[in-house]
């Protein structure tokens, strides 16, 4: 009765390793395909605007056909404050710096008004800066940059904002 029982499980053993062997693979034999990201489309309307020494900046949610595109889930704000009071050189890289995360569901810092946010920036005037803002999605995707916003030094003549 060992001798039989033994038989078998080796009989199991040998006709399962077999099927293991033979059976064909599951799926498509081919290179991965990562998954499809759509990208939502940039911000292209940043502005920023000085009310009483405050810096507020302002941009609208991004439209397809006139509505809100869907799966816009925040934005990221970044921002370069020079560390001397020159300007920023034509065509030279500008060092962003993640500045604030602005989620739609809880919008603070920023707020939400219809399609636009407002944020507000307490900033050094004596130095230039300069924000960008990029839109995000649940999903992963991320849009290009948007429009680059330079706020120039302030004098005792007082600059506007470009």
């Amino acid at each position: 009765a060992v001798n039989r029982r033994l038989r078998q499980n080796r009989l199991f053993v040998l006709c399962l390793s077999a099927s293991l062997l033979l059976a064909p693979g599951c799926g498509r034999k081919a290179a991965p395909v990562p998954p499809i990201v759509v990208l939502p489309p940039p911000v292209n309307d940043l502005k920023a605007e000085l009310i009483e020494g405050r810096l507020m900046l302002t941009w609208s949610i991004p439209t397809k056909d006139g509505r809100a595109v869907a799966g816009i889930t925040g934005f990221r704000v970044f921002k370069y404050q020079a560390r001397n009071d020159r300007s920023f050189c034509p065509g030279c890289p500008i060092p962003f710096e993640k500045f604030v995360e602005i989620e739609l569901k809880r919008p603070q810092p920023a707020r939400v008004e219809g399609t636009r946010i407002l944020l507000e920036d307490r900033f050094d005037p004596t130095y230039p800066c300069v924000y960008k803002v990029v839109a995000y999605q649940e999903s992963g995707g991320v849009s290009e940059d948007s429009n680059v916003v330079n706020v120039p030094l302030q004098t005792s003549e007082g600059t506007g904002v470009k």
